[in-house]
C-alpha cells in the first residue's frame, strides 16, 4: 500500500501534458576519450548549460540545448591531457515510457572554440602545436564536430538526472591518415523551471 502511494506520487510529480515547455538549467560532469589511439585515456570534466523541451504528447517531446563542453583525454604516462573545448547544441526526441523516466536520442552538432594540450604543467595551445608540427600538409584538427547522442533520463520533482552517450560521426582531425574520433559520456543533473 505504502509503496503504490509512492509510486502514485512520483508519476504524479513527473507527469507532463500536450503542449507544456519547460527550460532547464543543467550542470555536470563529462567521461571523454578518442577512438582507435593506444596512448589516449579517460578524462573527466566540467559540462555546463540550458534546454528548452517542448512536450507534443503527454509521452513525447523534442528538446534543444546549448551545452560547453571540456572533452579530450588523458595521455598513458598520466603526464599531459588534451582539452578541447566545444559549444555544443544537442538536439533530442524525448519518450517516456514511463512518467518521469525518458529515452532519448537525436543529433548533436558542436563548434571547437579552442584546444589545448597539458604537459609536465606547461600548457600549449594545439593549433598552432599542428601549424608546426604539419607546417606543408593540409593536417588539422577539425573546428566542426557532429555526433548522436542516445541516453535516458529521469526525473523527480523538476530534477532530471540525464545520462548520454555521444557517437561521433566526423573525425576529430582531416588530412591525415587515421580515424579519431570523440567518445563522450555526458552526465547532468537539471532543474525543469
Amino acid at each position: 500500500m505504502v509503496i503504490a502511494a509512492m509510486m502514485a506520487i512520483v508519476s504524479a510529480n513527473a507527469q507532463h501534458r500536450e503542449g507544456e515547455f519547460s527550460i532547464q538549467p543543467r550542470v555536470g560532469v563529462t567521461f571523454s576519450t578518442l577512438t582507435n589511439t593506444d596512448d589516449a585515456k579517460m578524462k573527466i570534466n566540467l559540462t555546463y548549460g540550458a534546454e528548452y523541451e517542448q512536450y507534443i504528447t503527454d509521452q513525447f517531446s523534442l528538446a534543444g540545448g546549448m551545452l560547453f563542453t571540456n572533452q579530450g583525454f588523458k595521455y598513458d604516462d598520466g603526464d599531459g591531457t588534451l582539452n578541447n573545448y566545444y559549444f555544443a547544441v544537442p538536439i533530442t526526441a524525448n519518450y517516456y515510457v514511463v512518467p518521469g523516466l525518458a529515452v532519448k536520442a537525436g543529433l548533436q552538432p558542436a563548434y571547437r572554440v579552442k584546444t589545448n594540450m597539458k604537459i609536465d604543467g606547461q600548457t600549449y595551445d594545439f593549433d598552432r602545436v599542428m601549424d608546426f608540427l604539419f607546417n606543408d600538409s593540409d593536417a588539422k584538427m577539425n573546428k566542426f564536430d557532429l555526433s548522436i547522442p542516445v541516453g535516458l533520463s529521469y526525473e523527480y520533482n523538476n530534477f532530471t538526472l540525464d545520462a548520454r552517450y555521444n557517437f561521433g560521426l566526423i573525425k576529430l582531425f582531416s588530412g591525415v591518415d587515421n580515424s579519431v574520433f570523440n567518445r563522450v559520456i555526458t552526465v547532468t543533473l537539471g532543474y525543469k523551471l
